[in-house]
């Protein structure tokens, strides 16, 4: 009897040391690596910083230290996706902090100006979600992390003409927002270079308040899609116009929207429903094992659901982490960004990422 319950003891332990044997396996080293976070913790767009930080925090739970066995700190800034306010906190970290790299959460203006100063002081700069095409151009420390606006309009305009064998389109723009320009624009050059019709680009800016005027004239004229790279608030005003109407078009939009709809809408989501949305993740598709333990984790942390703004924070520190871990000393700024262009194949929440020599990101777009 006492040996068969020896034996169970023994089963039972052998039981447990899986679940520890990942957080054993590093044994801290007592040092301590800083990786800073700026982006828009307060103000209208926090929704990206906070759901980005979600991911960020759920990697550094799972991996809390490198291979060395450094412990990784978070230096967080607020820069209210300002541009002026971005500079400001770029340089207050450089100055205070001993900083190995920086994940920039906010979006193109943000990125396109410490763009223009992290050459300078040798601090390589992850962009997440900044889509300008500018970014990282002709510069060493910069590399963007999501899609650019080129690609993605591309994409639009590819999908609708052959998947869709849609011909007639309307496009929507905000005229004052550089991503939906050139959206719209990469977009309209594409679709007309494949055979298809542009009907109308239509620009909304805050003084817009009739769009059934705008979309009864869009019906005259047999449109079979509108392409709407615009903000989320236009989105749900024109959809509320096309239920009025008892018109369905199809619809398509752009990066980031869906997030900001799900944030606006909560359970009304079904008012866009329709949309079609190009993003990073598809809720509907498999995700790869490092994936699904990253929605488990997330799940045993917070009580909000994920967006895209949370995949990209989670991939962002991981893969950086990745990058520290092939230096000799993971606090030297400069191996770090040489790894990080030295990155292919690496395995993120839906596919392979691999970044340029030029700082581009080769990634799966999703529609």
């Amino acid at each position: 009897m006492k040996k068969s319950i020896q034996i169970f003891l023994v089963l039972l332990l052998l039981l447990f040391l899986p679940a520890c044997s990942e957080e054993q396996a590093i044994a801290p080293s007592g040092s301590t690596v800083k990786i800073g976070v700026i982006g828009p913790m307060s103000g209208p767009q926090k929704i990206i910083g906070e759901a980005a930080l979600g991911g960020i925090q759920t990697a550094l739970h799972m991996y809390p230290y490198l291979e060395n066995g450094d412990k990784i700190q978070l230096i967080v800034e607020d820069d209210q996706n300002q541009p002026e306010l971005t500079i400001k906190a770029f340089k207050k970290i450089i100055h205070s902090e001993n900083i190995s790299a920086i994940l920039l959460l906010s979006t193109s203006g943000s990125a396109l100006a410490v763009n223009s100063i992290a050459d300078t002081y040798e601090i390589p700069v992850l962009t997440l979600i900044a889509s300008h095409p500018e970014i990282s151009i002709n510069k060493k420390f910069t590399n963007q992390f999501c899609f650019d606006n080129s690609v993605q309009g591309k994409v639009a305009a590819l999908f609708i003409r052959d998947e869709l064998l849609i011909e007639r389109v309307a496009v929507f723009n905000n005229p004052d927002s550089f991503h939906s320009t050139s959206l719209a624009d990469e977009f309209i050059n594409t679709f007309q270079s494949i055979q298809g019709q542009v009907v109308e680009l239509t620009s909304i800016t805050a003084e817009t308040t009739d769009y059934k005027e705008i979309l009864e004239r869009l019906r005259g004229q047999n449109v079979e899609l509108l392409y709407m790279p615009v903000a989320a608030d236009n989105i749900i005003a024109i959809a509320k116009t096309l239920r009025q109407m008892k018109w369905a078009p199809q619809m398509m939009s752009s990066d980031g929207v869906f997030a900001k709809l799900r944030h606006k809408l909560g359970r009304n989501l079904k008012k866009v429903e329709g949309l079609l949305t190009i993003d990073l993740y598809a809720s509907n598709l498999d995700e790869s094992s490092l994936g699904e333990k990253a929605q488990r984790q997330y799940a045993a942390l917070f009580k909000h659901k994920t967006t895209p703004y949370t995949g990209v924070g989670f991939e962002g520190v991981v893969l950086l982490t990745d990058a520290m871990n092939r230096c000799h000393d993971p606090a030297d700024s400069i191996c770090v960004n040489e790894m990080i262009r030295l990155t292919k194949d690496f395995e993120g929440i839906m596919g392979k990422i691999t970044i340029t020599s030029s700082g581009k990101t080769l990634r799966p777009l999703i529609v």
